[in-house]
């Protein structure tokens, strides 16, 4: 046999034995592979085994030990899953910053910026809690942009709470709230502000345009003097540089002042001591829980149900356009800043917020699934919420899901002593939307309806 041949019959022979080593190789990872999966899927089987266990046993409860009250420290294991929402976590535990302490409230409610949900927070707090409200006389149907004593209703000149929009008046309101109150407000980007208040309020009707951002453009051009050598701004209520408006500041003595940036720094320095605490918009459910955090609330109290979005959102894209709003929202834009950077610092002193931030959202969630089946156009271009049949008997998800005007009114009806029967029954004849509180179920409903109760409950029946 030639050398060559021979070299060719080993090389068949190394190729063969290779060949077979490779599949037992395979077979092996395979085996592998194999096992892998069926040690996993018994742990699985087991820990859902376990999981549907410790759901039945804590279902089958008595309702004293099932009770997530605040005023209850029972916690409750894991609960059930639906196919709407994601997983509940653990009942919440009430978490407080060091600095909680039980005082009464002035906020400060700022336009388009996501007050009218923290006022809504403030008026079921009250009731809840059991604290007055401050509140205009009956019926309370304009905003006030001063406050007066001929103004609030009759038998009531002190109380616990005021979150009413008005021009902050520190000698007001110290006069006619009670204690050593806590003051707070919210501000949002001035630049997304501006834009969303110009589409609410329907500021195109004064600047017709082709497009929402022309109308805007109309609107610039029209003010190109305001805060240099005027301060008076036609059209511009609620609009321009209103937040700093809603906190106090003269805009006729900004414009008069020598040193304007001055005049400015100072009302700045002066807000930063009187307001113990500033929102950011931008971080709305982050603000909340700190703002639990500092006014010893719970987590049903913090709840909210969202709502009235813009069927049609307005826009603006051009950068100068952009540009240009941020110019005229000067004074906005410098409170803004020095605010949101205040808001980052509490931020990081409260340990642990981030965690209850992703509980409370996760549960306000299942709240809206709970209370919330649909939705129909509403009022200013709006969606509004249309409740779930189990909701429109349940206090929070009615005053939840009611305009912070008509919710006013009707505790205004109810305690102002210069109210008649006959006006209260003209009130009950226009309660006609079952998706909001009436005047009768403010005064029957029991306010501490255990919501989060009833939403683990309903969990786990699915």
């Amino acid at each position: 046999m030639s050398p060559a041949s021979t070299l060719t019959s080993d090389s068949r022979m190394y190729e063969r034995t290779l060949h077979q080593i490779l599949l037992v190789l395979r077979r092996i990872k395979c085996l592998t592979y194999c096992a892998v999966l069926i040690t996993l899927t018994t742990l699985i089987l087991y820990l859902v085994r376990e999981h549907i266990a410790d759901c039945r046993e804590l279902y089958n409860q008595p309702q004293h030990q099932l009770s997530l009250n605040k005023h209850s420290n029972v916690e409750l294991g894991k609960p059930g899953f639906d196919a709407t929402v994601e997983a509940l976590p653990p009942a919440p535990r009430e978490r407080r910053g060091d600095r909680c302490e039980k005082r009464s409230i002035i906020f400060t409610k700022t336009h388009k910026t996501g007050s009218s949900t923290i006022t809504n927070i403030l008026l079921r707090y009250g009731e809840t809690a059991g604290l007055s409200q401050l509140l205009y006389s009956y019926p309370s149907s304009t905003e006030y942009r001063s406050l007066a004593d001929f103004k609030l209703m009759a038998g009531r000149p002190m109380a616990d709470i005021f979150s009413q929009h008005a021009m902050y008046n520190d000698e007001f309101l110290t006069a006619h709230i009670r204690g050593n109150p806590i003051r707070f407000t919210i501000l949002r980007s001035p630049v997304s502000q501006f834009i969303s208040a110009y589409s609410f309020f329907n500021k195109t009707k004064h600047y017709p345009a082709n497009t929402f951002e022309e109308s805007i453009k109309a609107f610039l051009r029209a003010h190109s003097q305001y805060l240099t050598k005027s301060w008076f701004c036609k059209n511009c209520q609620n609009l321009v540089n209103s937040n700093a408006i809603d906190m106090g500041f003269r805009m006729e003595g900004y414009v008069k002042s020598p040193n304007r940036e001055d005049y400015l720094s100072e009302f700045i320095s002066a807000a930063d001591k009187k307001w113990d605490l500033v929102l950011i918009t931008e971080h709305f459910d982050l603000s909340l829980v700190l703002l639990k955090r500092r006014l010893c609330l719970h987590t049903e109290d913090i709840l909210y149900l969202k709502s009235l979005e813009r069927i049609k959102r307005d826009t603006v894209e051009e950068p100068y356009t952009l540009a240009r709003i941020g110019e005229i929202q000067h004074i906005d834009q410098a409170l803004y800043d020095h605010f949101n950077a205040t808001f980052w610092r509490e931020v990081g002193n409260e340990e642990g917020i981030m965690e209850e931030l992703a509980e409370f959202q996760q549960l306000n969630k299942a709240v809206q699934s709970f209370c919330v089946q649909g939705s129909k156009r509403g009022y200013h271009g709006t969606y509004e919420n249309v409740l779930a049949p189990r909701a429109r008997d349940n206090f929070q998800c009615l005053a939840m899901n009611t305009r912070c005007l008509p919710f006013a009114q009707h505790l205004e009806a109810r305690d102002d002593i210069a109210v008649t029967e006959e006006q209260r029954q003209e009130l009950r004849d226009q309660d006609n939307d079952p998706d909001s509180l009436s005047y009768d179920q403010l005064v029957s409903l029991p306010k501490d309806s255990h919501l989060l109760e009833l939403v683990y409950r309903s969990r786990l029946k699915n």
